[in-house]
């Protein structure tokens, strides 16, 4: 080693521990807060000369969702949490104290209510659509057949009586002996005028429901039914849903996303939300989308005030800090490039 190597690599050694020593010293109190203050806030003046898409990519952006709402593994730890949150939440002893109307308030149901039952809504089309459709007027009908027949060859008392009782048997197995079109087509008649019969109270109920009186009426038995709840606890779910109801729940919620995040659906709305999101904001300032979105300057400062401190306080006292700032700044006063200077 040159005889200049030594005093420049000594130099070299005085120079980092003088660097070190003045950074750990910035790390605490004010001063830390006197630095977050100013370079944060030339950060954040700089938001205002960076648009979206220099600042990132469509590419990247869609890739680091793909990444982490389909891609990531979750840890089989995830539903015994669910199972163990769900216990935490049905033993909640604020579940005795609270009541609905102080979780939901009379405004917000009352308008939730209305939004409900208003001509066209939701609930409108879909109790159309079912009452409508094909399935549901053959399922009632089903029903009304199969309650009619138990009726009339089981519950009548009539037919409990063992003379009338054999006599229809004989009847039922003469038909199907000697006339089996005959009871066929009978068995199919009855069907016909049950569907007949359910499909004009279905029309009549059609018409009904969309009077202006009855959807009133409607509306006014659900905003009583409200008075009623709106003073139960909300502890008085636990009368219809048990401990293992609820643990169930959140483990089939839990099931649905792990398939549910494996779609094509979901990817193609990540890729049109992030499509549309550049649409919008891509020419924009970082600063604008960060305004629209309600984040000020204010809020920034505060909450990095709140923690960073505390969190550079810590690495200081526990000697994380010195041993980060000792790697990284050795390397440059130990590098060829330095001590050359330095001798």
């Amino acid at each position: 080693m040159p005889t200049s190597a030594k005093p420049a690599k000594e130099l070299a050694d005085q120079l980092l521990d003088a660097q070190v020593e003045f950074w750990l010293q910035n790390l605490n109190g004010k001063k830390f807060i006197t630095l977050l203050e100013t370079e944060l806030g030339f950060v954040y003046d700089q938001l205002d000369k960076i648009t979206l898409r220099e600042a990132v990519s469509e590419e990247k952006i869609r890739a680091t969702a793909h990444r982490y709402a389909i891609d990531m593994d979750i840890g089989g730890a995830i539903p015994e949490l669910f199972g163990e949150i769900a216990n935490q939440i049905f033993e909640f002893p604020a579940n005795h104290t609270t009541l609905l109307s102080e979780v939901v308030p009379d405004h917000i149901a009352s308008d939730f209510i209305q939004k409900v039952f208003e001509p066209g809504s939701v609930l409108d089309h879909t109790v159309r659509n079912v009452r409508n459709s094909e399935a549901f007027r053959g399922f009632l009908s089903d029903v009304v057949y199969t309650v009619m027949k138990g009726y009339l060859l089981e519950q009548n008392n009539l037919m409990k009586l063992s003379t009338v009782a054999n006599s229809t048997r004989f009847v039922r197995e003469w038909l199907s002996s000697k006339a089996p079109d005959l009871s066929e087509n009978i068995e199919d008649r009855i069907r016909q005028l049950t569907e007949s019969g359910v499909n004009s109270s279905l029309e009549m109920l059609n018409e009904a429901l969309g009077d202006e009186h009855y959807r009133e009426l409607a509306l006014n038995s659900t905003l009583n039914l409200w008075d009623l709840i709106r003073s139960w606890p909300i502890a008085r779910y636990r009368d219809y849903v048990n401990e293992q109801d609820l643990q169930e729940f959140m483990v089939m919620g839990y099931e649905f996303w792990l398939v549910f995040r494996e779609s094509d659906y979901l990817k193609a709305c990540i890729d049109a939300g992030v499509d549309f999101f550049f649409q919008k904001y891509g020419e924009e300032t970082l600063q604008t989308i960060v305004t629209e979105m309600g984040v000020t300057r204010e809020m920034i400062f505060e909450e990095f005030n709140n923690y960073l401190p505390d969190l550079a306080q810590m690495v200081v006292d526990n000697g994380m800090a010195e041993k980060i700032l000792r790697r990284q700044l050795k390397r440059f006063y130990h590098s060829k490039k330095t001590l050359d200077l330095l001798a």
